[in-house]
C-alpha cells in the first residue's frame, strides 16, 4: 500500500467512529433542543447549589444553549447555560443521565465567557 491510501484508509476510520460516537469520546457540539432543556429545568435547585460561592443570586430562568454528550454506562451532557437576568451570566453544566433515566449534577463550572467551548471538565470544591 501506498502512503495515499493509508492516509485515505484512516479519514475514513476517523469519519466513521465520529459519526457513530466512540464510547468515552466527547462527540460533537450541537446546537440544545428540548430534552438538553428539560434535563436544565428539572435538575435547575441542584445546578444552582452547585454553584461557585462568589456567584450569588438572584437567579433567573435557565436556558441550555449547545451541549456536547460523552457516552459511558449512561451519557454526559455537558451544556453550556445562560442565566438570565439583568446581566446574564454562563455555565457549564455536567449532567449525567444513567441507564435507568435519571439524571443528577456531577459538575457546574461558572461565570464563564459566553464564546468558551465546552469540553470535558471536572470541578474541585
Amino acid at each position: 500500500m501506498n502512503a495515499l491510501t493509508i492516509v485515505t484508509l484512516g479519514l475514513i476510520l476517523a469519519v466513521v467512529a465520529e459519526s457513530r460516537g466512540i464510547t468515552g469520546g466527547l462527540g460533537p457540539q450541537q446546537f440544545a433542543g428540548p430534552g438538553e432543556q428539560a434535563l436544565v429545568q428539572t435538575n435547575r435547585d441542584a445546578i444552582l447549589r452547585k454553584l461557585p460561592s462568589f456567584m450569588s443570586g438572584p437567579f433567573g430562568p435557565l436556558k441550555a444553549l449547545v451541549y456536547r454528550k460523552q457516552v459511558v454506562k449512561g451519557t454526559n451532557y455537558f451544556i453550556k447555560v445562560k442565566m438570565m437576568g439583568v446581566q446574564p451570566r454562563f455555565l457549564h453544566v455536567k449532567i449525567y443521565t444513567g441507564l435507568n433515566n435519571r439524571s443528577h449534577i456531577k459538575d457546574v463550572e461558572g461565570s464563564l465567557m459566553r464564546l468558551k467551548l465546552i469540553s470535558a471538565f471536572s470541578v474541585d470544591h
